[in-house]
């Protein structure tokens, strides 16, 4: 099948905080806190950075960040910054949420999937892209209804509920490309049912790493999140990945990362995968 020529755009869902031990692990502060700033509470600023991909007549949204519903306690607890900017992103890129034609969530945890929905009038929860099939995982979905006690708190009701009972849920069984050019490969370190789009843009490939690798300073092998429930699967889909995204010169798209949105790596034959450039999308274009 012909591949669409793609437009894609960064879509900004605001900041929130975060355990910088969560985020490196086993990973000494001694050594992470060269690579990020932590506040007097050991927390980290990362970004929501969803991404939109125009293809032909799709426009995609992948992930919606936290969204708006969440509880005053809540946004505080977690620093949450301006949940809004996500439909305020889309507007200044040219874009309506009726416009949508699909949302991929990489996975449901509430920092990625919860602008998906939103209150309406009557403070009930309905979905925030009325024209939109929703994509996720099949065994991400069945993991997100029946959650182990570690991972219970990441997932929440009116995030998922509103999207099944409106018809528009799509659930994806293997790895296959949604569009021509837009490849969903799946991933079970993190959470199961992980999807990490690949996409072909500009005779490069993409990829939107999500939490396989949540930041540039978690790109060295043994960095990973102790909010990854399968470690060691971690790892292992972590260096196959990134050995293949050095090897073909891949463009990483950074979800979290706040000062960096794109990097491409380097490889040490002891030290494993490295950051070779930084910069935002246009720099790599």
């Amino acid at each position: 099948m012909k591949i669409e020529t793609m437009q894609i755009f960064t879509i900004d869902a605001g900041n929130f905080l975060c355990d910088g031990g969560g985020i490196f692990g086993g990973v000494p502060k001694l050594l992470w806190k060269r690579k990020i700033k932590a506040d007097h509470r050991n927390l980290i600023t990362l970004a929501m950075r969803c991404l939109l991909v125009v293809s032909g007549d799709r426009k995609i949204l992948i992930e919606t960040g936290a969204g708006e519903k969440l509880s005053w306690k809540f946004v505080e607890n977690n620093g949450i910054e301006n949940p809004h900017l996500l439909i305020d992103s889309l507007q200044q890129a040219g874009f309506k949420p009726e416009h949508i034609t699909d949302v991929l969530h990489t996975h449901l945890h509430w920092d990625h999937c919860g602008g998906g929905t939103k209150f309406n009038d009557k403070k009930e929860a309905v979905v925030t892209f009325p024209n939109a099939t929703y994509h996720c995982t099949k065994a991400q979905w069945e993991n997100a209804l029946n959650p182990n006690p570690r991972e219970g708190d990441a997932y929440f009701e009116n995030d998922l509920m509103p999207i099944k009972e409106s018809g528009q849920l799509h659930l994806i069984e293997d790895e296959h490309e949604l569009v021509p050019g837009f490849e969903i490969r799946i991933f079970n370190g993190h959470t199961p049912g992980m999807i990490v789009p690949l996409l072909e843009f500009g005779g490069r490939k993409i990829a939107y790493i999500t939490d396989l690798t949540p930041l540039t300073a978690n790109v060295p092998l043994k960095w990973i999140s102790a909010y990854d429930l399968y470690p060691v699967t971690s790892m292992e889909e972590k260096a196959t990945f990134l050995r293949e995204a050095y090897e073909n010169n891949y463009i990483l798209y950074f979800e979290h990362d706040r000062q960096y949105e794109c990097a491409t790596l380097k490889w040490d034959e002891r030290k494993g995968p490295m950051i070779d450039k930084t910069g935002n999308l246009e720099a790599f274009s």
